[in-house]
């Protein structure tokens, strides 16, 4: 016994590269002071542990990114337009165009799985990678806009993937679904779901995974702001002492408490007046936006520079029917820049299929838990 502990002394003398003869002792004091500084530097976070690996081929990630003119060397920071459940980026995009066009900022977007309708853990890859390949060709930080679950994709891949955080100057989070929303409870109710619609149910078992214990709402350097509507029938609760859309350590914005009395839809929070002059706030100053700089005249005008007081009712209404005929296929028919006259006409056609499973699946690096992904069936988000 004596003989085999001398042996794995020797061994182990010979991998730290110390003297033979002075290999026990030191041994003792070097695990000694390792196991010290072990106990000291467990309770410290890893800010840049391992990073899940994105399991999307890089030919589709790429495939689904898309930009306007003026991202590669940014003469200002360039927007990445992050679109909610139902509607691919592309009709974000259309949605958006006019006060985007009217803003001036150079805009990437996104065109998740499904519509947006798959697995949210999957779709955040798409959304990592496109940050990563946006911030490299514009040559600084960028900003994300995105609303309803385009608000909460963004927080998702700067907790998980925190190299992120220092490539993203700030988060505008439209309507988003932070901690879930209670206007259907895909379990309780037996409700046929998508996967997107499953996971973003208050309660669901991936946003206990990513609210789970202290972990900070607000990651990294970013500066964070949201904003919602007290007359958002899909979102809820806007209202109260725990907003489902409100993150701790942002500005968080009640439309309301600005403009009284405004009625403002889901989809018409990301086009309202005050959520772009919150983008305008945020993006010229630093840190998050501040209700205290708007423009006095903030209210006269119920949307955002760029889009008709008139037909943009009528494009709210068209952007409903849309993400209400949500699918992870689409019949032939009008893209939603071309809807205004056709918001009552059927988009999308249904496909249906097994219900997915509400578990938290690719936000660890494992192997065997990226694999896992279902369809769902329809729910509009």
């Amino acid at each position: 016994m004596v003989g085999d502990r001398a042996l794995r002394a020797k061994r182990v003398t010979r991998l730290f590269l110390v003297p033979e003869t002075e290999g026990p002792a030191l041994l003792r004091r070097l695990l000694f002071a390792l196991s010290a500084v072990a106990s000291t530097v467990a309770f410290v976070p890893a800010v840049h542990a391992a990073e899940p690996r994105l399991t999307v081929s890089k030919a589709k990630l790429d495939a689904a990114l898309k930009c306007t003119e003026g991202v590669t060397d940014a003469k200002r920071t360039p927007i990445m337009l992050v679109t909610g459940t139902g509607a691919s980026g592309d009709e974000a995009y259309a949605i958006g165009k006019p006060a985007l066009d009217a803003y001036g900022a150079p805009v990437c977007w996104v065109n998740f799985p499904d519509n947006t309708t798959a697995d949210v853990q999957v779709s955040v890859q798409y959304l990592v990678s496109g940050l990563r390949t946006m911030s490299r060709r514009a040559g600084r930080p960028v900003a994300v806009f995105g609303i309803s679950q385009g608000g909460l994709l963004p927080r998702i891949a700067l907790t998980y993937w925190p190299s992120l955080r220092a490539k993203v100057s700030d988060v505008i989070a439209a309507a988003g679904t932070q901690h879930g929303t209670t206007v259907a409870d895909c379990r309780v109710k037996k409700l046929s779901c998508t996967p997107a619609a499953f996971q973003q149910a208050a309660g669901s078992k991936f946003l206990q995974a990513l609210n789970n214990g202290n972990r900070d709402e607000t990651p990294g350097p970013t500066s964070w702001t949201t904003v919602r509507s007290s007359t958002d029938a899909t979102v809820k609760p806007t209202t109260g002492p725990r907003p489902t859309s409100a993150l701790k350590g942002a500005t968080n914005v009640l439309i309301q408490s600005v403009c009284p009395g405004r009625n403002v839809t889901h989809i018409g929070t990301a086009l309202d007046s005050v959520t772009f002059a919150l983008i305008d706030d945020a993006l010229t100053h630093k840190g998050p936006a501040k209700v205290s700089r708007l423009a006095a005249d903030v209210c006269n005008h119920p949307y955002a520079p760029g889009l008709d007081e008139t037909s943009t009712p009528n494009l709210i209404t068209a952007a409903g029917s849309l993400t209400a005929g949500q699918g992870p296929a689409r019949a032939a028919g009008p893209v939603l820049g071309q809807a205004v006259a056709a918001a009552a006409s059927p988009i999308r056609r249904q496909v249906r299929g097994p219900a997915v499973p509400d578990r938290l699946l690719v936000l660890v690096p494992t192997r065997q838990s990226r694999r896992r992904f279902l369809r769902g069936h329809r729910f509009r988000l």
